[in-house]
């Protein structure tokens, strides 16, 4: 797996500083990192080669500007071809990827969400580091201290996200604390207003409650612990008693009829917020860009509110901590050959390491995964607040944790999700839940 040195200066000579919001097998710490420049210039006559390149769908302004830096390389770079192949559906990509990265053409770059599941690639020797070794920490696609992933979109951290028309309406602000929340949902359902709109079908969605529950309870090392496999990890109090919040809310009628049948993706659960028909939703940041292309007029006249996650009161986690996704990342595949690995690491610098990049993420609302000045926000005045907000709270999170099904990979993951599930269905108590992924550490 080794490549020659003269492979790496197209990718390493990177100026620009990374907001590596991210998490490492062991540690989640929120920090900001530089990467060296190169230590030596590029080879007078590089290599060439024709590569694919292989992401999700992020909506058709960014999935263009993927396909123009595609076409515009090829053509800074005569001999190189850039196959830009954009996936419509989450599913199918997630599902075709390790297939795709085992077969004897595999894409050469691939969007990824790091964590336990890139570890299993890993193993699997599908895949490579990218760029030089000793590079900054990216933590969640950093193993063994070699680097194997750089940023492709913005930073994903979570949040509430609500409709101050309505909070006002029923004389509620945004609660500070779990108690409040609780009691404003019992507040709301009187009045036959659904508090928080969720979407649960694909089960990630109500991941996000325990994810928040747990760590406002017990702080971040309770996960850690079961991240690490500890034996009874799932049987710690914090747990519990966030799987208990979160049938609390369930009985208390905290949210619409049927949510677990529902897909966010299909936009259901923002229009609820919109509309005025639930008062918030928890979703990650990128609700911004899909609410401001749902509802531009409503977002644009300040309407929608965004909050971080309420404290619970003598909990032990930090009401600062965050959960999400710190970013999603490119990868680089492991059966290519040298032109190919050389070709590969170049585009990748080429099309998402310039503050150009920067500058198409924020302007489709979000947050990009590199330092960059608060004034780089003025281009999107009727976001500015919101991305400004999210910018400066992962800045300042002492801890930014790593979404939980991409941290533990498949073999953890899948199980967690749909007994998770049969909780939200109050189908399965809390410690039963316990008891069963106990099983599996």
């Amino acid at each position: 797996m080794t490549k020659p040195s003269r492979r790496r200066p197209r990718l390493s000579q990177r100026a620009t500083t990374l907001l590596a919001a991210a998490v490492t097998t062991s540690t989640a710490a929120t920090v900001i990192v530089a990467l060296p420049a190169a230590s030596s210039a590029a080879p007078a006559a590089a290599p060439t080669a024709t590569i694919t390149v292989e992401v999700q769908s992020q909506g058709a302004t960014l999935n263009n500007y993927y396909i123009a830096q595609a076409k515009a390389f090829d053509k800074a770079n005569p001999g190189d071809t850039v196959n830009m192949n954009v996936v419509p559906d989450n599913n199918v990509y997630k599902q075709k990827l390790l297939l795709a990265l085992q077969s004897s053409s595999p894409p050469a770059l691939f969007q990824t969400w790091g964590g336990g599941i890139f570890q299993q690639y890993i193993g699997a020797k599908v895949v490579q580091p990218i760029g030089d070794p000793g590079q900054s920490a990216l933590g969640s696609c950093t193993y063994g201290g070699v680097l194997y992933c750089m940023p492709f979109t913005g930073t994903q951290p979570v949040f509430f996200f609500y409709n101050k028309a309505v909070l006002r309406q029923n004389h509620l602000s945004f609660p500070t604390t779990t108690t409040r929340l609780l009691a404003d949902v019992k507040a709301l359902a009187k009045k036959n207003v659904t508090a928080i709109a969720l979407g649960n079908n694909g089960e990630w969605e109500g991941l996000m409650y325990l994810e928040y529950f747990t760590d406002r309870e017990g702080g971040p090392q309770v996960f850690l612990n079961i991240q690490d496999g500890k034996k009874g990890a799932w049987s710690n109090p914090a747990v519990i008693k966030a799987l208990t919040d979160i049938q609390t809310l369930v009985k208390d009628n905290a949210f619409q009829k049927g949510y677990n049948s529902i897909d966010w993706g299909t936009g259901f659960t923002d229009a609820l917020v919109y509309r005025g028909v639930a008062a918030m939703q928890l979703m990650g940041d990128w609700d911004i860009t899909f609410l401001t292309s749902l509802a531009p007029g409503w977002v644009n006249s300040g309407s929608l509110g965004i909050g971080a996650f309420p404290a619970v009161p003598g909990g032990k986690g930090n009401p600062a901590d965050l959960e999400g996704n710190t970013t999603t990342y490119v990868g680089l595949a492991a059966h290519l050959s040298a032109a190919q690995t050389y070709v590969a690491e170049a585009f990748a610098k080429f099309c998402w390491d310039s503050p150009a990049y920067a500058r198409e993420l924020i302007a489709q609302g979000a947050v990009p995964a590199l330092k960059v000045a608060p004034s780089a926000f003025n281009a999107v005045p009727h976001l500015k607040p919101y991305l400004l907000q999210v910018y400066r709270a992962v800045l300042r999170a002492p801890y930014f944790q790593y979404s939980w099904d991409q941290a533990l990979g498949s073999t953890k993951a899948q199980p967690m999700l749909d007994n998770l599930s049969k909780v939200f269905d109050l189908l399965e108590t809390p410690r039963q839940f316990a008891q069963t992924m106990n099983k599996l550490q």
